[in-house]
């Protein structure tokens, strides 16, 4: 009885709880973040990953109580993985390595467990955020100071003077990391609670934006108004679904025509910058270039023609892993071993789910990301300033994923995600908890 009651009190204690929360946020921005890259990305994810095992096992009990709640979505989750599997069988088997499967399925536990774990602990979660966006700006701002504007050029320059040929070629997003860091540090301030802080944020906000839009971390820009609409639209869903709904739909139509509009606006402009670095002049340049294949909109094109004309693979997909093959640089390996195919995938994550496992899988992928934001509809008037902060980081990151995401490899997507859901197991187990004025067999989970 002593030793259960030690396990308990270590299992709740704060300080453990976000000692493992800040390891697991660090595991899974280590192969992302590029300064990491200086002195050795793969072993720190690898000894972050290890500790953050151990800290998870040591708190596997609460962990499992907490996803009895979850009985729902868990099903869900395995079907997805099963449709995941079948695919791989029957379309993947003879032309993509199993450890391509063995690596989605192992690193996709791994994130999630470490998500799950890491919703105990949100504001540990949202310092390492901080201070990832905090090293990225220290290191602009010494580059800027030294050198100059650090898009001159009309590209991005190496501030960090990697030279390394593997690391290099990642160099050729890093503008979309830093954006990306930046939207995540701002919607990580506003779930620290103190209204000053959030006031002080969203006073902040719009210059984090020019910065962006000036670095052309359109991925950054597009995500964060997302997640910043979504907070905004579940206040407004709290006091009328009339005027929420209402509010979604005018914003739909205005999207649909600004985008229309764009676009048209865009194939006739010949007069756009041939360097300029910013958001704007670098959309409209890839827009003309449609016959360059690497680019999005051609490569989003020749993913729905292949999937459109192949109706027998409609139901299980082409097989997971298919996409660079039938692209022709072919197959991806295990989820460390960056083979060319690695590189090589539809830039959006339900085309991605859609192509490789099919209307099965999309269908239960479909469920599995909606679930959290219906789910926070719910009670969003409950929930504290973090917990709503949380739910704006997973919405930032599913947009995000619509612009760049990878199934397989977006380790981020399966993080949040578990935070959410971890957010949503606690809140039904609060719900669940007796009082002393119903008994237990009467309190009802509703999230």
């Amino acid at each position: 009885m002593r030793l259960k009651e030690i396990y308990l009190a270590l299992a709740n204690n704060s300080r453990i709880q976000a000692a493992t929360a800040g390891v697991v946020t660090i595991a899974t921005f280590a192969k992302s973040f590029v300064p990491f890259y200086l002195i050795g990305s793969t072993p720190i994810f690898v000894a972050a990953c290890l500790l953050g095992l151990v800290l998870v096992a040591a708190n596997r009990r609460a962990l499992f109580e907490d996803a009895g709640y979850l009985r729902d979505i868990l099903v869900v989750m395995s079907l997805l993985y099963a449709i995941v599997i079948a695919s791989f069988l029957v379309n993947s088997i003879h032309r993509v390595p199993p450890t391509h499967l063995i690596g989605i399925l192992l690193f996709h536990g791994l994130f999630l467990a470490f998500g799950f774990a890491a919703a105990r602990s949100l504001k540990a979660v949202f310092a390492m955020l901080l201070v990832q966006a905090l090293i990225y700006m220290i290191v602009v701002a010494q580059y800027t100071a030294r050198f100059g504007d650090l898009m001159a050029g009309g590209y991005l320059h190496n501030i960090f003077g990697v030279e390394e040929s593997s690391v290099y070629s990642f160099m050729a997003t890093f503008h979309q990391q830093i954006g990306i860091s930046l939207g995540l540090a701002v919607l990580a301030a506003l779930g620290l609670g103190t209204k000053r802080i959030q006031i002080s944020t969203l006073v902040a906000s719009p210059l984090v934006v020019l910065f962006m839009f000036h670095i052309a971390a359109r991925t950054g820009i597009a995500a964060l108004s997302c997640a910043l609409l979504f907070w905004a639209w579940a206040n407004l869903w709290v006091r009328s679904r009339q005027a929420a709904l209402l509010s979604a739909a005018i914003l739909v139509l205005i999207a649909v025509i600004a985008t229309a509009g764009f676009y048209n606006f865009a194939v006739k402009d010949r007069a756009v910058d041939a360097i300029a670095p910013d958001a704007v002049s670098r959309t409209i340049r890839e827009i003309q270039r449609q016959d360059d294949p690497d680019l999005r909109l051609p490569i989003w094109e020749r993913t729905w023609h292949r999937i459109v004309t192949e109706p027998n693979h409609l139901l299980l997909g082409h097989g997971i892993g298919s996409f660079p093959i039938d692209e022709g640089v072919g197959p991806p390996d295990w989820l460390l071993r960056k083979t060319e195919g690695a590189k090589h995938y539809p830039h959006n994550i339900h085309l991605d789910v859609l192509y490789e496992s099919g209307l099965a899988g999309l269908l239960l992928f479909g469920i599995l990301t909606l679930f959290p934001i219906v789910g926070s509809l719910r009670h969003w008037t409950e929930f504290s300033s973090a917990e709503k902060s949380a739910f704006a980081l997973y919405v930032f990151d599913l947009a995000s994923m619509q612009l760049s995401g990878a199934f397989a490899f977006d380790y981020g997507f399966q993080f949040f995600l578990a935070i959410v859901l971890g957010v949503i197991a606690a809140r039904r187990k609060q719900l669940a908890a007796p009082t002393k004025f119903a008994p237990i067999s009467c309190a009802k989970a509703s999230v």
